[in-house]
């Protein structure tokens, strides 16, 4: 038996092969992360580090956001390399800009960024300022099978 690659094998193995890198590459470039970024005082080799009192973030494009202590917002990003740039003023009054550029995992959906870190040593390594955000256990707990959900206000009023 002899085996023939005609033109036809060759335009559809090319077709699919062509097929196949785009759904590859449309999977890099779609691929949707959450980065949330954080004020947070934080602690790091046992040194604390406090949250700003106002903080100026901005995201790649997007809108920047303003942060006091102990808020958190988000940003639903796509693609993996963006840029942050942080914006504060010292304590001698000087406005500060930090500008990094950060790379998110691949299959990491969400991210946080700690902004106090950051500012804390702008040269650190990014695993230092940037980790994956674990979502905490006690957050998504189902409800017990045996209780009871009243759905209707009225319902205990209501004698059968």
């Amino acid at each position: 038996m002899k085996i023939h690659f005609g033109k036809t094998f060759t335009v559809r193995l090319v077709a699919i092969v062509l097929v196949i890198l785009f759904g590859v590459m449309l999977f890099f470039i779609g691929k949707q992360h959450t980065i949330l970024l954080d004020n947070k005082a934080i602690t790091v080799a046992g040194k604390e580090i406090p949250a700003l009192k106002l903080v100026e973030v901005q995201i790649d494009k997007f809108p920047s956001m303003e942060f006091v202590p102990r808020d958190r917002d988000k940003v639903d990003v796509t693609m993996q390399k963006h840029s942050v740039t942080i914006t504060y003023t010292d304590a001698s009054w000087e406005e500060i800009s930090i500008t990094r550029k950060f790379q998110v995992p691949l299959m990491d959906e969400m991210v946080i960024i700690s902004i106090p870190t950051l500012v804390a040593n702008p040269d650190a390594p990014q695993s230092l300022w940037l980790e994956k955000y674990v979502v905490p256990a006690y957050a998504v707990q189902a409800v017990p099978a045996d209780e009871v959900i009243v759905t209707d206000e009225l319902a205990g009023l209501i004698s059968q």
